[in-house]
């Protein structure tokens, strides 16, 4: 799949993205309390127990630039190390604040005149913005954190869950004490249903914890007991803070009453207006309302909206008709159009008032064929790329392409992000398929280019999937028989690689397959790469797979392909074989087709996909051990499975379904585990709300110590000049660079695969561990020498930010744009990645290598005294 560019893709279909500003959830998350023009109380520069009044001129994360009240410059300050505090803080703490000398001696007397001015229009900053360290809301909540979540249909009952994965504020949880009854499902961390941990406590009762499963577990008061006990102890370790997630203080009393009827949009598929009914009232604010054909079963159809008189998906009776939105009549109702009066004396109810549902504004920025992305409210794992079909009032139909799927939800709905929000976050797209679009040449032309694409040696029939074929122990029989007939007709490269992503799609581990097809070497005469993706859960994978180029090498290249995969060669290909197969592979003995490899899956005995742990080995045992300890030793570590045995279908002495069975022994040899030659430090990604990496960090584990620093700026700032040795170092530096640049799929183990995918090394970043670049006497004469820039990198000025830049080879691009940043020599020692990202707009490979550099200036202004000695 082609990498999706979100600017590309509105420019040729002549579009426009929703404006991020309307997707309030979003805001939200990046919001951390402090805001440009805001004051604060900062001490002084030269005396820190002296404060005076500072305004807020730009905010970037936790760096902000700051300007003393009188005062003509601003500064950069870091509030995580810098004594910042709100206003009024001095004064309650009996803390000296005056102006800084410069100010009281331009200004005088008449300076309180000015601190009374900027006072009186003002805004502090809460105290709660300046200790959460200028950290947004998705930046505090961890991965491990307690959350309390309401019931879909009871506002009394809570169950505590557990936070898996935190993807740009999109929570994943998991029901604490849930086995297989309940699965992990996403949430948004504004939704009102979700509670800091502790809620349910301080608000005692009616409110209570009940688990949410079809049969309740906890039901037991010892069960239930335990189970709480053993949730607050595991929040110990990472606790909630209580300010992250707040239920909805601002409801209205709403005037429902029991038995009133009204219309509702169908909460299972979201597209349908259908006829409903008050069922319960708890309190002033929140009622129950149900789908009228579901009134006996409406907890196991999840067919219930708990709502306030807000809430966006009830209306009032005829609201469909008059819209012209589709209105399913119930079951009861006789054949004939629909009406209302006649279905309320057939079920002797009253209809709810139209002042019931509240004021609801209408969309007004929002217009048809925006474009946008979206959850896909039946599996909400998929994000789609998604355009406004349709605006009614305060409701969007929104279509979710490539799968043309509609349905209909509220303009403030979590569901709904904006353009590039799944790329800020590092979360998959599904995409429409970008080939077809802007291609309308003449109607002529057009049958005349597919007739000569058809005839040429560019194209392929029809490749068939023949089910019925012995498929290897690698393939799901059951997910291969769900896979369509056949892929085709259509160009040669789109059709292979349309099938073998299909394959990959039905086999047990993707990844693992995957990686078996990736080949790193110039492909053979007459085929060429291409880059196949597989994804698991929430990681994607790729690699370079070789496909075949020319229409004669089809049938042979899945033939091929079949072998690979221990499968009867006509799996699949250009040959239908509906009835019976060629090879007879339900009747011969499946070891036939393993060509001497080892079975896959599972190792007889294991459990978890992990090996049983053998008893106590006999005396005879015990004496070979040393030999094979040794061997094992030299051929490397066994590996462990990929994924855990949840993701493999259930089976007998450990193997597939499908996998043949024998009564012969097979044995199996240990497996090397492929170990990473650099471990990094872990590194996490964020843009508009996602993690980023800690540089100073990485330079503690990494144990970079002042000659790698000196080293690392001699080669990347200065030009030096090659001699003999030179040139075989450069080489060996050259060709350890491009072993690291060269690291996909194949080269690391399949636990560590998720987080070094992620990662994009050039050849020309140095390493520590590259030993011929870290000589002894190595001077640092990017700064004494060449550049002519002043030894303290706190005192450079902005050009000299930009004389360093434009020095580098891999900075250079964005000297420019630094120096119109106006960012000096304070300001850029001060610099992260996550402002870099965020604030600069800059894309991430100049983010990193400037990072970099920040890095080693602040490792260099750190050690000043040091530096200038040598």
């Amino acid at each position: 799949m082609a990498e999706f560019d979100w600017n590309n893709y509105l420019e040729v279909n002549k579009s426009i993205a929703v404006p991020e500003e309307l997707f309030l959830h979003v805001e939200a998350s990046l919001n951390n309390g402090i805001k440009q023009g805001m004051l604060l109380e900062v001490c002084h520069k030269n005396n820190p127990d002296i404060y005076w009044i500072a305004e807020i001129t730009m905010v970037c994360g936790h760096l902000l630039r700051i300007k003393f009240i009188g005062a003509e410059n601003d500064f950069w300050c870091d509030i995580s190390n810098t004594k910042v505090h709100p206003l009024g803080w001095c004064g309650k703490y009996d803390e000296l604040i005056e102006p800084p000398d410069e100010i009281n001696e331009k200004y005088g007397d008449t300076i309180i005149d000015i601190m009374k001015n900027a006072l009186l229009d003002g805004q502090s900053v809460s105290i709660e913005a300046l200790n959460n360290k200028g950290l947004s809301p998705i930046d505090r909540i961890k991965v491990g954190m307690k959350v309390e979540v309401q019931n879909v249909i009871d506002p009394y009952r809570y169950w505590i869950a557990t936070v898996c994965e935190n993807v740009g504020g999109r929570l994943l949880l998991r029901y604490d004490g849930s086995d297989d009854d309940l699965q992990q499902f996403w949430i948004f961390f504004t939704n009102p249903r979700l509670s800091s941990f502790g809620y349910v406590t301080n608000k005692g009762s009616p409110w209570q914890f009940k688990y949410p499963g079809k049969v309740n577990k906890f039901s037991c008061k010892n069960k239930l007991s335990t189970q709480l006990r053993q949730s607050a102890e595991e929040s110990i370790k990472e606790p909630t803070p209580a300010d992250l997630f707040q239920p909805n203080q601002s409801l209205e009393p709403h005037n429902f009453v029991t038995g009133m009827k009204l219309e509702a949009l169908n909460p299972v598929d979201m597209k349908t207006i259908r006829p409903a009914t008050v069922l319960k009232v708890f309190n002033n604010f929140h009622f129950l309302v149900i789908i009228d054909d579901h009134a006996d079963d409406y907890e196991d159809s999840k067919t219930a909206w708990l709502c306030d008189s807000m809430n966006p998906y009830i209306y009032p009776i005829g609201w469909a008709q008059r819209n012209n939105i589709t209105f399913k009549t119930p079951k009861i109702w006789k054949d004939g159009p629909f009406d209302w009066d006649e279905y309320l004396s057939m079920t002797s109810s009253v209809p709810a008032p139209d002042y019931c549902f509240g004021i609801k504004e209408p969309l007004k920025e929002i217009k048809v064929n925006m474009k946008l992305e979206s959850v896909n409210p039946q599996n909400h794992e998929e994000i789609h790329v998604a355009t406004v079909d349709q605006i009614v009032e305060h409701m969007l139909c929104v279509e979710l392409l490539p799968i043309g799927e509609r349905f209909w939800c509220d303009q403030n709905s979590d569901l709904l992000f904006p353009a590039g929000w799944c790329d800020s976050n590092d979360y998959a797209l599904h995409i429409p398929d970008t080939t077809t679009i802007n291609k309308e040449p003449a109607k002529v032309e057009e049958k005349i280019v597919k007739e000569d694409l058809k005839s040429s040696d560019e194209w392929c029939d029809r490749i068939f999937f023949n089910y019925k074929c012995y498929a290897g122990p690698s393939i799901s029989r059951n997910k291969l028989s769900q896979l369509p007939k056949h892929v085709g007709p259509g160009p040669l490269s789109l059709v292979l690689k349309e099938v073998l992503n299909k394959i990959i799609s039905a086999s047990y581990k993707p990844a693992k397959l995957l990686k078996d097809w990736e080949t790193e070497e110039h492909p053979e005469e007459g085929m060429r790469l291409e880059v196949l993706r597989a994804k698991l859960k929430s990681s994607t994978y790729h690699a370079c797979v070789p496909v075949a180029t020319r229409r004669s090498q089809v049938d042979a290249f899945c033939r091929a392909a079949c072998v690979r995969l221990q499968a009867c060669p006509c799996l699949f290909g250009p040959t239908e074989h509906a009835d019976r197969c060629p090879n007879s592979c339900q009747q011969v003995d499946k070891s036939t087709f393993h060509n001497g490899t080892e079975r896959r899956g599972r190792p007889k005995g294991s459990c978890n996909g992990r090996r049983k742990k053998k008893k106590a080995p006999e005396k005879r045992e015990k004496e070979q051990q040393p030999s094979q300890e040794t061997e094992s030793n030299k051929d490397g570590e066994s590996v462990e499975s990929e994924h855990s045995a949840g993701s493999t279908p259930p089976s007998e002495q450990g193997t597939r379904p499908n996998s043949p069975d024998s009564s012969t022994e097979y044995k199996r040899s240990q497996r090397r585990k492929r170990e990473a030659k650099n471990n990094y430090p872990k590194m996490e990604m964020k843009t508009r709300g996602a993690k980023l990496p800690n540089f100073a960090l990485q330079m503690k584990e990494a144990h970079w110590d002042k000659k790698d620093v000196e080293t690392i700026y001699n080669n990347t700032c200065v030009t030096k000049k090659q001699t003999p040795d030179s040139d075989s170092e450069n080489e060996t530096n050259e060709s350890s660079s491009n072993s690291r640049e060269m690291k996909n799929i194949s080269d690391v183990s399949d636990s560590e695969e998720p987080e070094l995918k992620k990662l994009k090394f050039n050849t020309y970043d140095p390493l520590p561990t590259d030993n011929k670049m870290f000589e002894k006497d190595v001077q640092m004469t990017w700064i004494k020498g060449k550049l002519k820039l002043s030894p303290n990198p706190l005192d450079w000025s902005v050009d000299d930010v930009y004389e360093y830049l434009r020095n580098t080879e891999d900075c250079k691009l964005i000297a420019e744009k630094m120096k119109q940043e106006e960012i000096d020599g304070q300001a850029f020692v001060m610099l992260d990645l996550p402002v870099i990202r965020e604030f600069l707009h800059m894309k991430k490979e100049f983010a990193l290598q400037l990072s970099k550099h920040i890095a080693m200036i602040r490792w260099y202004t750190m050690n000043f005294e040091d530096n200038c000695v040598t």
